[in-house]
């Protein structure tokens, strides 16, 4: 059974990795990512979720 961490544990996480310098976080500041906005809520629109629970696909 997987171990999840709790509330705090996360927040200490999170607040850590932006002390060290978080490179997710330059990257949001450098790109803005609202341009990509218009295009992702479309493709979500498309998005068949009817196969989300689909077992994988057999390589032939």
């Amino acid at each position: 059974m997987a171990v999840h961490p709790g509330f705090f544990e996360t927040d200490a996480r999170l607040s850590a990795l932006s002390a060290a310098g978080d490179p997710l976080e330059r990257l949001g500041e450098v790109v803005g990512f609202d341009l990509f906005r218009p295009d992702l809520e479309a493709a979500l629109a498309l998005a068949d979720c009817s196969r989300a629970a689909a077992p994988p696909r057999r390589r032939c």
